[in-house]
């Protein structure tokens, strides 16, 4: 009776090859994905939304700026170049400012908001889970109050018949949307509200929610398909939700939080239009 063919066993060049092999591999991905973290997308959408009045009014939406190096002020600093150089009517920054660390550079995130100051239009701006992480967030409110945006801490902001509330973080429990209920607001108005998920409580007087966090996954399969996402966008974690609680749209993002890698997830600068539907 024959004897079954026996799988022969590896040579030592076919080890090499195949660690070669892996090797590469890694290195591409890592670099891709570190190139990728360094490719700003420019996305212009219209949004037709049910409770809007303001036809062609344009916002830039600059989420998760996370300036935590030399090289991140620079990449922020580009970002709102960027924005600005598409005219918009107004600029929004819905949160994380810095990622969680022991020495936050202040310098640096203030060196990144300057481009800001050559804007046309207001800039206004929240807080994200991060910047409460660092537990100075009085230096982090001064140091985005020392820039050109106007920071929103469950305020009302009024803009030529456009209504915009900053809501403070929902992570760090911050949030309060009792003062949208106190008086009567333009039929046109706008929410930054740092995470996505937390559109379940936003009252539905609201036009659209302006939220980031997610960074999209940062690290994705292709196609945009998310690995993790992080408490507070596992519902939403990437671009246009008409059927959520109030329409909302959830931002890529300009900076990272851990690697500085993006995977099949491009930094993303926003560019809305918004009409009534």
């Amino acid at each position: 009776m024959p004897k079954p063919n026996k799988k022969p066993e590896p040579t030592r060049r076919d080890v090499l090859r195949w660690a070669s092999a892996g090797a590469i591999t890694t290195l591409f991905t890592t670099s891709f994905a570190n190139y990728e973290s360094s490719w700003l997308s420019v996305e212009h959408h219209e949004l037709e939304l049910p409770h809007w009045d303001a036809n062609g009014f344009k916002v830039a939406v600059l989420a998760d700026l996370h300036v935590d190096s030399v090289w991140d002020a620079e990449h922020t600093a580009k970002a709102m170049r960027l924005a600005i150089a598409e005219k918009p009517d107004l600029i929004a920054i819905p949160g994380d400012f810095i990622t969680l660390g022991p020495k936050p550079d202040h310098a640096l995130v203030l060196k990144s908001l300057e481009p800001l100051h050559d804007a046309k239009c207001p800039v206004v701006a929240t807080l994200g889970n991060h910047d409460y992480d660092m537990g100075g967030i009085t230096r982090v409110a001064d140091t985005i109050n020392q820039s050109a945006a106007k920071l929103l801490r469950n305020e009302i902001f009024e803009l030529d018949g456009v209504s915009i509330a900053g809501i403070d973080d929902g992570i760090a429990e911050k949030y309060d949307t009792n003062f949208l209920g106190k008086k009567q607001f333009s039929k046109s108005l706008l929410a930054l509200f740092h995470e996505p998920d937390y559109v379940d409580f936003v009252p539905t007087n609201v036009s659209l929610q302006l939220s980031g966090h997610s960074h999209g996954g940062q690290v994705c399969l292709p196609g945009g398909i998310p690995i993790h996402m992080p408490r507070g966008s596992k519902k939403y974690y990437c671009g246009f939700y008409p059927d959520a609680r109030v329409p909302l749209y959830v931002t890529r993002g300009i900076g990272t939080s851990g690697p500085r890698w993006r995977l099949f997830c491009q930094p993303e600068v926003t560019i809305l239009t918004l009409k009534g539907a």
